[in-house]
């Protein structure tokens, strides 16, 4: 077990090293190419920060544990809305991007909705999969088309710009990023997973809190470092991209492999929450566009009480 702790513990810390590396890799490759930085962490830094859920969630389903691929993308969902953004709006209040409002929020939504459709026969099977994985493919194509209308119009974030380092320098370190974040990740939700399991908790349990919150490791620490250091379009467009992926390619690439079959009932309440608190998030950002440190921690006090009112069964 103190080998087990000690991996816990390297694993966390790769994963804060690799989130500082991946947000000072993005935001200075969006400088250099004069890419909103709101785009970079909708695409790049979104992929790099779900490639701990998609490894948990095919590894789940190659062993038949359906139940905990399904239940690791729901909880990671509302872990990325309701504790990753409340947590980053703590540490800086977030100013929302108008293209969050118009794309990204409403593309999330759609797909969250479709998966409470999809499943409500008590199967997400490989046809259903291939849907969310066309989903994703449109979303992409969208944003890309938009990107290639607006270049040069949308001026990029001003951020504290790197001048003596080449746009190599800023790829390496987003590569690097991304491959502590995958090591780190691994070390953190394998150590995590054998604790959890030795206390006894259900497969669904294990996967809303154990692996979502390890496989959200990732998003949290980047969307936290990227407030910190005022990059508040990467922490935004972190969070809501990696859900839209989450449910686009990990849940989307889970089911073509393996069709999930829903044995917890409990189920239906993740998907019912992971829908909620997007609903809930919207009214927030349309007032004022603006996530408060006021309105951030009641939306991670939310998550905690999810955690303690799903119980351990």
């Amino acid at each position: 077990m103190t080998l087990t702790l000690v991996l816990l513990l390297v694993g966390l810390v790769m994963l804060v090293t690799g989130a500082e590396l991946l947000v000072r890799g993005g935001g200075q490759l969006a400088m250099a190419l004069r890419v909103p930085a709101l785009v970079v962490g909708l695409t790049i830094v979104a992929f790099g920060t779900s490639t701990p859920e998609l490894f948990v969630s095919v590894s789940s389903a190659l062993t038949k544990s359906t139940d905990m691929a399904l239940a690791n993308v729901n909880g990671s969902n509302v872990a990325n809305i309701a504790l990753v953004l409340g947590l980053a709006a703590m540490v800086r209040p977030l100013t929302v991007d108008r293209r969050l409002i118009r794309r990204e929020i409403p593309t999330y939504m759609a797909l969250q909705v479709g998966v409470a459709v999809l499943v409500w026969d008590g199967v997400l099977g490989r046809l259903d999969g291939g849907l969310l994985m066309l989903g994703g493919v449109v979303y992409n194509l969208w944003l890309l088309i938009d990107v290639q209308r607006q270049r040069g119009i949308v001026e990029v974030e001003e951020l504290e710009r790197e001048e003596d380092a080449s746009p190599w320098l800023h790829v390496a370190h987003l590569l690097g990023g991304i491959a502590i974040l995958g090591v780190g990740a691994k070390l953190f939700v394998d150590n995590a997973y054998l604790v959890a399991l030795a206390v006894g908790m259900s497969e669904r349990y294990v996967g809303i809190t154990v692996l979502a919150l390890g496989t959200s490791a990732p998003e949290m620490a980047t969307a936290v470092v990227a407030a910190r250091r005022g990059e508040v379009d990467l922490a935004i467009g972190n969070a809501i991209g990696s859900n839209i992926l989450n449910i686009a390619m990990v849940l989307g690439i889970t089911a073509m492999l393996q069709p999930i079959v829903i044995h917890d009932a409990a189920a239906y309440k993740d998907i019912a929450v992971a829908c909620l608190v997007g609903v809930v998030m919207v009214p927030m950002v349309l007032r004022d566009r603006v996530l408060s440190r006021t309105e951030g921690g009641l939306m991670a006090l939310t998550y905690i009480m999810y955690l303690v009112l799903s119980g351990g069964t």
